[in-house]
């Protein structure tokens, strides 16, 4: 969620829920795959903090024992925003071994949002002692703290915190306020559902992307409606979120547009297309992701080795289900 804005780039839309998805091939090019690993891993050492941040998504098709060196490297890192979302990662993967460097930040670190994140780490650790500290970041005079707070008790996905987000249902900041509707929404609340197809046919082209994006991870019937609707967006970027979403429910519908935009020249659009078309079940991708790797942009790298360990990540699934 640690952003330029309130909301995040490709690292958001790199965490979500892992899906079993059909129709993948198993992994074909291992020298493929060995490039993928090592652009993550180098740039995680990126000059630029949102391309380590990226990295750092996109490692989560790696086994924990693989990437918890980095992970542990990037606690430290001068960038919040790495921080925050080296904390995300070691919360979802409950690196324990970390438990002492995330207990520092959550006592010293004097970034807000990176704090909110020690807490999220360490709940899912089992300690729930700062838990606390959400309810008072939520009046953060922050508008990015507050939304981060939203983010991570979304995130936690104990539905007893509705009546806490609810009890900010006043925000006057749009960003927040869309933060926090996106919590609700992960949290079961019918009426927060019911804001997002709202924002999904709004005229303005950052809610429709809002929308699409928390779509992804809901697991609703309205959820789908939307992302379907979402392929016919006017904007690109939208269509490839939605593109993404229906993938991870293992629908090809976004295919042919996440194809498409994996020749553009802008590498925002690549870079979504080539995370889109990892999600998604199919044998044309591969070669596609293998091709995006050797862009020369550094974030289509990023999204092209993501969605390769992903679609591949999923073709084993697959296999060990078959019983091949």
């Amino acid at each position: 969620m640690f952003d330029k804005k309130l909301a995040p780039g490709l690292a958001a839309l790199a965490i979500g829920v892992t899906v079993l998805l059909g129709g993948c091939a198993a992994p074909q090019r291992p020298h493929e795959t060995a490039r993928a690993r090592a652009i993550l891993e180098i740039r995680a050492h990126d000059p630029r903090p949102a391309v380590r941040a990226d990295a750092l998504e996109a490692m989560q098709s790696l086994p924990a024992a693989r990437i918890r060196n980095t992970i542990e490297q990037a606690l430290h890192d001068p960038s919040p925003m790495v921080r925050f979302t080296a904390l995300m990662i070691a919360g979802r993967d409950r690196l324990k071994t970390l438990e002492p460097r995330i207990r520092q930040m959550l006592a010293h670190d004097k970034n807000g949002s990176v704090r909110v994140a020690a807490v999220y780490a360490l709940r899912r650790m089992g300690d729930s002692s700062g838990m606390s500290l959400l309810a008072r970041a939520l009046s953060n005079p922050n508008p990015i703290v507050r939304a981060n707070a939203a983010f991570v008790l979304g995130r936690l996905g104990d539905p007893s915190a509705i009546p806490l987000l609810l009890s900010h249902n006043g925000e006057t900041d749009p960003g927040v306020k869309l933060a926090i509707t996106s919590a609700l929404a992960r949290l079961g609340d019918p009426h927060a559902v019911n804001m997002l197809i709202g924002l999904s046919l709004s005229k303005y082209a950052q809610d429709h992307m809002a929308a699409l994006t928390t779509c992804t991870t809901l697991k609703n019937p309205e959820a789908v409606n939307v992302l379907l609707s979402g392929l016919h967006d006017p904007l690109p970027e939208s269509r490839l979120i939605a593109a993404r979403g229906l993938g991870r429910r293992g629908s090809r519908r976004g295919e042919k547009i996440a194809l498409h935009y994996a020749h553009s020249r802008q590498p925002q659009l690549r870079a979504l297309a080539a995370l889109a078309l990892g999600a998604m079940p199919g044998k044309r991708q591969e070669s596609v992701l293998a091709r995006l790797l050797h862009d020369h942009n550094k974030s289509v790298q990023v999204a092209a080795a993501a969605g390769l360990l992903d679609w591949q990540r999923h073709g084993r699934i697959l296999a060990r289900r078959r019983g091949e």
